[in-house]
């Protein structure tokens, strides 16, 4: 962040990091699916060509299957 605020000003990194915090927050995908990727936030870091062993192996292979509905009904809370 600092060589883009020397180069571009104060307004660049601002910038990012407000892209960046809006990713993270808006990004969500049901663990049935495979839960968060992330990829939005990869793009704006340039992690985006990188395969790293946690996006392999994410250690969650002794878990058992995500209910899809229950946790739909959690994300919009319909869990009277």
């Amino acid at each position: 962040m600092t060589a883009l605020r020397r180069n571009f000003g104060i307004g660049e990194p601002v910038r990012r990091g407000m892209e960046l915090k809006i990713a993270r927050e808006g990004e969500w995908r049901p663990m049935a699916l495979g839960g968060s990727a992330g990829m939005s936030g990869d793009i704006l870091t340039g992690r985006d060509t990188e395969v790293t062993w946690e996006d392999v192996f994410k250690g969650d292979d002794t878990r058992e299957s995500a209910d899809f509905h229950a946790e739909m009904e959690r994300k919009l809370k319909m869990d009277w």
